[in-house]
């Protein structure tokens, strides 16, 4: 059985333009993580990720008071779970659409399309799945 803790006491900023900005992940694709670096990543972490061979990211997020995401756009699909707090949400860039979000809510982040998150006076935990494709299917 394995097994792992992605509790915010485990928690590591995330790099980047992402004030307030914390995550544990939680699984990985097996090739994203050379046998070689497993020890330095393990150790930057806060333990090893689960590893499957899949093309699938699994993380929690954990923004602060006052946190953003850097709007940016994947190349993948990606579902944001929201599992505690609220904040808010625009898709689509600065003409986006922007809505609040909070505990219960699951978003949908297509490809290709910009996408950010903040908070204010409340902390939002999310639950963040990256789709990747398939070399087999681009």
């Amino acid at each position: 059985m394995q097994i792992r803790r992605f509790s915010p006491d485990l928690k590591s900023k995330i790099p980047g333009n992402h004030p307030g900005l914390y995550g544990v992940p939680i699984q990985f694709p097996w090739g994203k993580i050379p046998p070689e670096k497993h020890e330095e990543f393990a150790s930057r972490v806060h333990g090893m990720p689960l590893l499957l061979d899949a093309e699938l990211q699994v993380e929690a997020m954990y923004f602060d008071l006052h946190a953003s995401i850097e709007e940016h756009a994947a190349d993948h699909p990606i579902l944001f779970l929201v599992i505690k707090g609220q904040g808010t949400m625009r898709i689509g860039g600065p003409a986006g659409e922007t809505r609040k979000v909070q505990a219960g809510d699951a978003v949908l982040w297509p490809a290709h399309i910009d996408h950010m998150v903040w908070t204010t006076d409340k902390e939002l935990h999310a639950i963040v799945i990256n789709a990747f494709q398939s070399t087999a299917s681009r």
